[in-house]
């Protein structure tokens, strides 16, 4: 299903926003299994980064109030999406997530758990230890809104850049001081990655906590 699913969103991209942009950075494996980290900027983050990285699959943690929703939440189940309670996350998730890496499939995550946020939290810095797995920093840049991926303008376009992958200490178990150090390399990694895909790249924060805040008046 998962197959399926990634096919037709990279068919429905190419179809009403024309070619997408891919940039990958030479460190990048396909043959490696990475915990994928990206910052959240819009809903379409998950579809458009699991097109960018086809055929290896990503499976997204997604907030379990996701799959409450009718059709919605079968869809992204089947679709590899994995429930998290981001209020308190807990074992089960985590648990599934090392799971899915041993077999071979990359996670992916956001670590500032929401579009609303610029923080840097934890959790993906802790599964990449568990699992010894590189952490892998991908930015998308485009359209935040579905409806704005309906036109072939060039700025647009539909762009997506994997930065250099993460290494992790060469320890057996990560301390609490590593684990900073790793969510401080993250949050260098997407701005570096940003910069690389364009210099000129700015994503209004601001602008989308307001927007959020004002929604929910």
């Amino acid at each position: 299903m998962y197959r399926f699913f990634v096919i037709l969103i990279r068919w429905l991209l190419r179809v009403v926003n024309g070619k997408p942009h891919y940039e990958f950075h030479p460190d990048y494996s396909a043959d490696e299994t990475y915990v994928v980290v990206s910052p959240h900027r819009s809903l379409l983050d998950p579809p458009v980064i699991a097109a960018a990285l086809y055929p290896d699959t990503v499976f997204f943690l997604a907030k379990k109030e996701l799959f409450d929703i009718p059709v919605f939440g079968w869809l992204i189940r089947k679709a590899g999406m994995i429930p998290i309670d981001r209020s308190k996350p807990g074992r089960a998730a985590m648990k599934e997530c090392l799971k899915e890496l041993k077999a071979g499939h990359n996670i992916g995550i956001f670590p500032t758990g929401s579009r609303y946020s610029a923080k840097i939290k934890p959790g993906a810095s802790m599964m990449a230890g568990m699992s010894k797995k590189r952490l892998l920093p991908v930015v998308y840049q485009g359209p935040l809104e579905v409806k704005g991926l309906f036109s072939r303008k060039a700025e647009n376009r539909v762009k997506v850049r994997v930065g250099a992958p993460i290494d992790l200490p060469d320890k057996k178990r990560l301390k609490d001081e590593d684990l900073e150090t790793l969510d401080k390399a993250i949050a260098t990694a997407f701005e570096v990655t940003d910069a690389a895909l364009d210099p000129t790249y700015h994503y209004d924060i601001e602008g989308a906590q307001a927007k959020h805040k004002q929604k929910n008046k």
